[in-house]
């Protein structure tokens, strides 16, 4: 019997970076790389950067004497499964319709498997995380956009498309904030950074106290991470902003909950950093405003995997 050990890559690209990591057939991150994603330019150079960090880490596993299964990338946005090219990524366009699996495939001679980062990161979470052993699962993660993915049975759902992905658009206040697509209260509207960041600018108007002025003030740049920590720290403005966006949240899932009834709901992304504040506030809104008693039942967690849920889960059907 071969003593020899597998592993595979697994590359997250993102507007705001990429992440390449090698992943064992535990879930183990073993080494990981971070590169720039150059937007803007045509594809091959915008991941250029995200292809010498391949480079290596593949070099670093065939150095240790791992076996490699091949690489999975997530990205975010829609995919063309049957041609396995990305389809639509807002924050990666020049990606639009690029045969990226072909592409990886010629340039490394290894199988490639393409997800939607939620459900990359829904995958992980099913096998190695908050979602191990749960039959029926909803992953909603908080983002640059807002992702939704479903277990049904123990597999990926893919008979309710329509519903899940990137739901940027979905309308869950008829009096929202105006939307970038021309209608109002859409949920990336309400819950997304920009959202956050609008709803401190108010509060400021308002002439209300926080501590995030002086952050400001020191140059740091405003984050969910940034919101988070002064929640943490008991500022009220930024508690009442989260409280706000943990509303929203479970307005948006108690849909979902509605009509495919999971047992788990498991929340990622950015939603990561306000730990429990965040949480309580969603669990709160499914057990005050359920539109059926499945609402009061549904178990809420934090991913477990935290920001590795993508990365790791892209490489799960590859082992």
């Amino acid at each position: 019997m071969s003593t020899v050990k597998s592993v595979a890559v697994g590359v997250e690209l993102t507007g705001r970076g990429t992440t390449v990591a090698c992943v064992d057939r535990h879930g183990k991150v073993r080494h990981r790389l971070h590169a720039m994603t150059l937007r803007g330019r045509p594809p091959i150079a915008t991941i250029e950067p995200s292809l010498r960090a391949i480079d290596t880490i593949l070099s670093h596993a065939y150095a240790e004497g791992f076996k490699v299964c091949g690489l999975g990338v997530s990205v975010p946005g829609t995919i063309d499964f049957e041609r396995r090219h990305p389809l639509l990524l807002p924050t990666l366009p020049s990606l639009n319709d690029f045969p990226l699996c072909d592409f990886l495939e010629a340039r490394y001679h290894l199988p490639v498997q393409l997800r939607i980062d939620v459900d990359a990161a829904l995958l992980g979470e099913h096998r190695f995380g908050a979602g191990k052993g749960v039959n029926r699962l909803l992953f909603l993660t908080l983002n640059a956009v807002v992702g939704v993915s479903l277990v049904v049975d123990g597999q990926l759902e893919r008979t309710a498309q329509q519903y899940v992905g990137h739901i940027s658009h979905m309308l869950v206040s008829t009096n929202g904030p105006r939307c970038s697509c021309g209608k109002r209260g859409c949920i990336n509207t309400l819950v997304s950074a920009d959202a956050m960041q609008k709803m401190v600018q108010r509060a400021l108007r308002r002439g209300e106290q926080t501590s995030l002025t002086q952050r400001l003030l020191n140059r740091e740049c405003f984050s969910p991470q940034l919101l988070a920590e002064e929640a943490v720290r008991g500022d009220s403005v930024s508690l009442q902003v989260y409280g706000e966006v943990g509303r929203w949240l479970g307005v948006a899932t108690t849909r979902y909950i509605d009509l495919f009834e999971p047992h788990r709901l498991i929340l990622g992304g950015d939603a990561l950093f306000a730990g429990d504040l965040l949480l309580d506030h969603v669990r709160r809104t499914l057990i005050t405003r359920p539109s059926s008693s499945v609402c009061t039942m549904v178990d809420v967690v934090p991913a477990h995997l935290g920001r590795d849920a993508s990365i790791v889960g892209s490489v799960v059907p590859l082992f």
